[in-house]
């Protein structure tokens, strides 16, 4: 094996690799920041209690408490969850997380079938508000079953 600037090639290979990849990172998370501070500018952060009763009279108090919580967790900079945060722009959510995950996990929580979910109306943008909306509609399918 030859050696670049005096190094095996194996190390030299696994510094660039390693380099490449922290930097990615670095710049994916300076992105989220940026956006994350956008997002703060355009409209309010409520708190908990107040994102509960945003959605007070469209989705259900606990629905609305367990999406909050749900969401939370990929909010920085003092930014919170709203109600209309569109899930894959605003809140940089990944889709697999809330398309997949979160309704397993509701279904679950709750204590009915997740495939009495019915479809997602397409009209319907994929808000926090929307989502809510969409797991409650599963809930009640459920429980007139």
């Amino acid at each position: 094996m030859e050696a670049l600037l005096g190094i095996p090639e194996w190390l030299a290979a696994t510094l660039f690799v390693t380099t490449a990849l922290a930097g990615w990172l670095g710049l994916a998370f300076l992105m989220r920041r940026r956006g994350m501070r956008r997002l703060a500018a355009s409209r309010p952060s409520p708190s908990r209690e107040e994102f509960v009763d945003l959605l007070a009279g469209q989705v259900d108090g606990d629905t609305a408490t367990w999406l909050w919580e749900q969401a939370s967790p990929y909010y920085v900079n003092a930014t919170s969850p709203h109600p209309d945060d569109d899930l894959g722009k605003d809140a940089m959510i990944d889709d697999g997380d809330w398309s997949m995950d979160w309704p397993s996990q509701f279904a679950k929580a709750r204590r009915f079938d997740e495939d009495d979910y019915p479809d997602w109306p397409v009209e319907w943008p994929a808000t926090l508000r929307n989502f809510g909306r969409w797991l409650d509609m599963g809930r009640k399918v459920s429980a007139q079953s």
